[in-house]
């Protein structure tokens, strides 16, 4: 089963419009080591592990706040997609 959000004619005009910051990439059906979502989750996944949160809503504000750590370290960022063969431009 293929998951079709990036063919939807809504998907594609919005990139159309913005060619300098959005670039589409297909990717087999599952491929972890190609996808560079992976990388991020097992960061905050690695950084969750000895976590106790006192509730669901807790685990939520700290799973947020690991990827919002995440979101600064463009470096990691960057070798995420690398790894994966994607080339990136415009990162600051």
């Amino acid at each position: 089963m293929s998951l079709n959000q990036h063919h939807s004619a809504e998907t594609l005009n919005f990139v159309a419009r913005h060619p300098e910051d959005f670039r589409l990439e297909r990717l087999p059906g599952y491929a972890p080591d190609l996808n560079p979502e992976e990388g991020c989750n097992g960061v905050v996944k690695a950084e969750l592990r000895n976590a106790t949160p006192d509730s669901v809503a807790e685990l939520r504000s700290q799973a947020r706040a690991s990827f919002a750590r995440l979101g600064h370290r463009h470096d990691v960022l960057a070798a995420f997609f690398l790894h994966a063969g994607l080339r990136l431009t415009g990162l600051p």
